[in-house]
């Protein structure tokens, strides 16, 4: 099994009081990661949080950054959401990451959950308008491949068009070039740089509904579940491998290019990881709630009443890695045996949680969870 670290760059408690700090907090984390065999460090993002917590709405640019203070770590997100950015800048700003860091890229995409959020970017991007959104998600990642697949593009769809209208250019040195021409008129794009991997970064795309699952196999892109127990990540890991099988002629097998996502928190004791990051790991599935929806948390055929609360009693056995090294190893073994899973995001990082202590679970997991597994081999990229 692989291993990586995922994180929203949550604050720390009475520590990182601006977002200079809580840079600062994530170098340290980062760099910490690397040296402890993280095979990647994935990040989110978010806008406009009105509680001052969980922002970052420019995973590239921070991975970046993150990239020139490390030189094995993969850099990832997860995700950017994709009907919040402009195709062609998205493929860009991606490419330019992928070059500097010769490789070390791995891109996810996402639709989004957050209602306030979307709309602010794009009159379709509204998650609650689920045809528009999802259309609009499947055109602009569409539009990011075909810039990466041909040195000339163009596109003609619902939200996009490309070339322009009536775009034209000429210059007295070169004549026309029929490559992306016609007379004056631009008839294609060239969008530089290249991707560094070829034919492009590993896509990944975040699910959380059967319909997202079946989006990402038709797509062709490999799947993170967030949350859901084992049973429904089984489910689920089934269906994706049965959409394309079917598309790509070929069996893909149970966990085969999926990775699963966990809130995690190890400690001495079950005791003292609740004492620790109750408060802390709550505040973010509060948050989510109901915005992905309850079945997220749920077995198959399973419906929560409205009286179930999504506490620490109902989530601990289904959906956290938290407590002792057993405890959390147990957890991640129970992974493996349901799901086949191969690859694992370890959400080290909540809310209020002080630095030393969000450093110190970051480590335990890396040296007494990691070592029971197979995982951590940062020469081997995520193809």
């Amino acid at each position: 099994m692989r291993f990586a670290a995922f994180t929203t760059v949550a604050a720390s408690a009475g520590e990182a009081t601006n977002a200079a700090d809580m840079l600062d907090n994530l170098r340290q984390q980062t760099v910490l990661a690397e040296e402890l065999g993280f095979e990647a460090m994935w990040l989110g993002e978010h806008h406009f949080g009105p509680y001052g917590v969980g922002d970052l709405p420019n995973p590239i640019l921070l991975g970046a950054d993150l990239a020139a203070r490390t030189s094995r770590i993969r850099i990832g997100q997860m995700a950017n959401i994709a009907p919040w950015w402009h195709p062609i800048r998205l493929a860009e700003d991606l490419s330019i990451l992928d070059n500097m860091t010769r490789g070390r890229l791995d891109v996810g995409f996402g639709r989004g959950i957050w209602p306030y959020e979307g709309p602010q970017f794009h009159p379709n991007a509204d998650p609650r308008k689920d045809r528009e959104n999802r259309e609009l998600f499947r055109e602009t990642v569409e539009i990011v491949r075909k810039i990466w697949s041909d040195p000339y593009f163009s596109h003609t769809g619902a939200n996009y068009s490309f070339p322009a209208e009536d775009t034209v250019f000429s210059h007295p040195s070169y004549p026309p070039d029929p490559a992306w021409q016609d007379g004056e008129r631009v008839t294609r794009l060239r969008v530089t740089p290249r991707p560094f991997q070829k034919p492009h970064p590993p896509l990944w795309m975040t699910v959380s509904t059967d319909n997202s699952v079946t989006t990402a196999a038709e797509m062709g892109l490999k799947a993170c579940y967030w949350q859901p127990p084992p049973a429904r990540v089984r489910q689920r890991m089934e269906l994706y491998a049965e959409v394309r099988s079917g598309l790509e002629g070929r069996l893909f097998t149970l966990g085969e290019d999926q990775a699963v996502m966990r809130s995690t928190y190890v400690a001495s004791s079950m005791e003292e990881a609740r004492r620790d990051a109750e408060a802390a790991i709550m505040s973010s599935f509060v948050f989510n709630d109901p915005f992905r929806g309850r079945q997220v948390f749920t077995n198959p055929g399973e419906e929560l009443g409205n009286d179930v609360k999504l506490d620490w009693d109902f989530l601990e056995p289904r959906t956290l890695l938290v407590g002792s090294p057993d405890n959390v190893a147990e957890k991640v073994q129970e992974l493996q045996e349901v799901c086949s899973l191969e690859y694992l995001l370890v959400e080290f990082t909540h809310t209020g949680l002080p630095l030393r202590k969000t450093l110190k679970n970051l480590e335990e997991f890396a040296t007494k969870v990691m070592p029971r597994f197979s995982g951590g081999n940062l020469d081997s990229p995520i193809g």
